[in-house]
């Protein structure tokens, strides 16, 4: 290594360290085994823009490992990034753009949140997809419009090696032979409860050729010049890639090699001796003006070049006044779509029936057949789910146009990499039983803080799907999409409410998940697909007097609308209130909250999920008709009868509560 890199290298720790002393913590042991690789990184690979941290075709960095954020803060702010000394000191305070762990929309040149162990790593996988299937859609045109050749490149460390997150989307990456991702794994062999021997003993490097991957293990990781080499190694290799650099944890420190390190700040003694080993005697925060000039030129000199040529083919690209590619272009950039859906263009009969999981599908396809952009899959189950595009095929290395992704089982990674597809641009969604939405809990939470417009479809959403029995039978999966923050869960009665939920999440463009039921269901009279956008409505209203209210949503929405004809014949007036969208409704205020359920009048609530998340809308919680315990196996009706779920149970408990 020359002097330059030398003293540069050590500026990028000791500030990293610096950040940590004055918050009083984080991970400076991370910090330490990780820099060379970060600096290896940033001045000779990564193509990035500083002052245009945006660009469409820049290299994505996802930091898998959540210990390592001060250390990429540091190298952000040596970058040119609009990163200033101040928030260098305000690492991990309130309000700053530099928080403890590294943050979607808050900090430039963060590319993503991820935070959980192993999250970063299937992220990554969802990027490099991404921006492999954008390269085709412009090469496909015009193989000159190399517009999208971005390389994605993930920092991970032990602890993401033993999530199972991990393997789902490694596997996958091998699968779909994803040779622009690069895993750069810093393995100390300790975490935070000391040393892996007694947690691992597997032969990585040939688990993952196994998987399909090009691997490497470089047993000093912190020489710069083979760090480098192994780098332009896996851009040259044709396949995926896991660069495995053996580090030591707290590298330099008084406690290297030991966990303490691992989450806990240095000693001032510590950090003195660093700063004296190394020469290094500016005050805290202070980097040196040769080392700011040079790191900054390996970054701008490359970068530059491929920009130029970049804006070369964006003006072939807007010559050649191919609408539909600008189109895509502009969407990518802006993170915005001009296309919708109507439901205003499409008459249902009145006598339609049938699974809203087909009706569902049908418009998927429509959707899906307005723009490239949308695509997504299921994580094995697309035969039940009903969430296959027609005319496009699977998307895969024989078939680069595809828009069908077989996830596999692997329902987490799926999540995941839904939004790092999302965070490329594209619209996607993905599959699954509603008894899964556990499994990929972690990665949702993530595409619900990130604000990222991932669609999750969700079938088999009642006790009603019988012989599988408890194991498979939702019970308090939905309660816990509701208490999601910035998730809006849409749970359609009917067709109508089925168009109406997909012209929501199209227009409002947010994280979603979509309830469907298996059943049969007919064309509810009353429902409306321009009122899900409110979140409930009145679907049938009281003829004189208002004796009562009932609530529902989903495949109950048809008992609660029975119920009231029924109550009709004994002089019982009910209003029936359906409510698609809970979040929705939340948002639309007290006004209209007041008009159709008013607080003086009773209200039911019969909805067959956990009752405790619907208190807000009803006089008591006796007055939430819901299930609270597993189910059976056995035929439909013969659970719904043992569960007292049936029509007849359900219409006599309401009509006990409004006598």
């Amino acid at each position: 290594m020359n002097q330059e890199d030398i003293r540069t290298l050590n500026e990028l720790k000791i500030l990293s360290i610096d950040m940590i002393t004055r918050a009083g913590s984080g991970s400076p042991g991370l910090a330490l085994s990780m820099a060379p690789i970060v600096y290896t990184l940033f001045h000779r690979h990564l193509c990035i823009r500083p002052n245009e941290p945006n660009w469409l075709n820049r290299d994505r960095l996802i930091v898998s490992s959540q210990g390592a954020s001060s250390l990429i803060y540091a190298a952000l702010h040596m970058a040119g990034f609009p990163i200033k000394k101040e928030d260098l000191m305000n690492y991990r305070t309130i309000n700053s753009i530099t928080p403890g762990i590294l943050e979607y929309m808050r900090t430039p040149g963060v590319e993503a949140t991820t935070g959980l162990h192993g999250e970063g790593i299937a992220c990554a996988t969802g990027v490099a997809l991404a921006g492999k299937y954008i390269k085709n859609v412009f090469e496909s045109e015009d193989d000159r419009l190399k517009l999208i050749d971005y390389t994605t490149y993930c920092l991970c460390d032990d602890a993401d090696f033993m999530e199972g997150i991990t393997n789902e989307a490694l596997s996958f990456a091998g699968v779909q032979q994803l040779n622009n991702l690069i895993i750069l794994y810093s393995c100390t062999n300790i975490t935070e409860d000391g040393p892996l021997d007694t947690t691992i003993n597997e032969d990585i490097v040939k688990k993952y050729q196994a998987l399909g991957f090009y691997v490497d293990m470089l047993k000093d990781g912190s020489n710069i010049r083979d760090i480098d080499r192994a780098i332009s190694s896996a851009k040259k290799s044709g396949r995926p890639s896991l660069l495995i650099f053996k580090t030591i944890l707290g590298s330099g420190s008084f406690n290297e090699n030991k966990s303490i390190t691992y989450n806990r700040p240095l000693t001032t003694d510590d950090v003195a001796n660093l700063r004296k080993k190394w020469n290094l005697f500016l005050p805290p925060f202070e980097i040196s003006k040769d080392s700011i000039i040079y790191f900054q030129k390996g970054i701008n000199d490359r970068s530059d070049k491929k920009y130029q040529k970049w804006q070369e083919i964006y003006k072939r690209l807007e010559g050649q006044q191919n609408p539909r590619l600008i189109e895509i272009k502009n969407a990518l950039e802006n993170k915005q779509w001009n296309f919708n859906f109507n439901s205003d263009n499409y008459k249902i009969n009145d006598n339609y029936r049938e699974s809203l999981r087909e009706t569902n599908l049908k418009i998927l396809n429509i959707i899906g057949g307005k723009t490239p952009l949308i695509l997504g899959g299921s994580a094995d189950s697309s035969l039940s789910c009903q969430s296959f595009l027609n005319n496009t095929g699977e998307l895969n290395p024989k078939n680069k146009l595809g828009r069908n992704i077989r996830f596999g089982s692997r329902e987490n990674a799926m999540a995941s990499i839904l939004n790092g597809m999302a965070l490329v641009g594209l619209k996607v969604y993905g599959s699954t039983k509603l008894i899964y939405a556990d499994y990929l809990k972690s990665s949702l939470r993530l595409t619900a803080l990130m604000n990222l417009p991932v669609t999750y479809i969700f079938t088999h959403d009642t006790i009603h799907i019988g012989e599988d029995g408890p194991v498979m039978q939702p019970i308090e999966q939905l309660s816990m999409l509701h208490t999601t923050p910035n998730l809006i869960c849409y749970r359609p009665g009917d067709i109508m409410e089925v168009m109406g939920s997909w012209e929501c999440i199209l227009k409002k463009n947010l994280p979603s998940a979509l309830i469907i039921t298996k059943n049969d269901s007919p064309k509810l009279p009353g429902s409306s697909a321009k009122e899900v956008s409110k979140g409930a409505y009145i679907i049938k209203k009281e003829k004189t007097k208002l004796d009562g209210i009932l609530i529902s949503s989903g495949s109950e929405l048809v008992y609660a609308l029975q119920m009231a004809y029924d109550f009709e014949q004994i002089g019982l007036d009910v209003r029936v209130v359906s409510m698609p969208s809970m979040e929705l409704f939340l948002s639309e205020g007290k006004e209209y909250e007041e008009l159709i359920l008013p607080s003086t009048v009773k209200r039911i609530v019969i909805s067959a999920e956990n009752p405790l998340i619907w208190n807000r809308f009803t006089n008591s919680y006796e007055s939430i008709i819901g299930i609270n315990e597993f189910g059976y196996s056995g035929r439909p009706f013969e659970v719904e009868q043992k569960m007292g779920f049936d029509y007849l149970s359900l219409k006599a408990k309401v009509e006990s509560l409004l006598r």
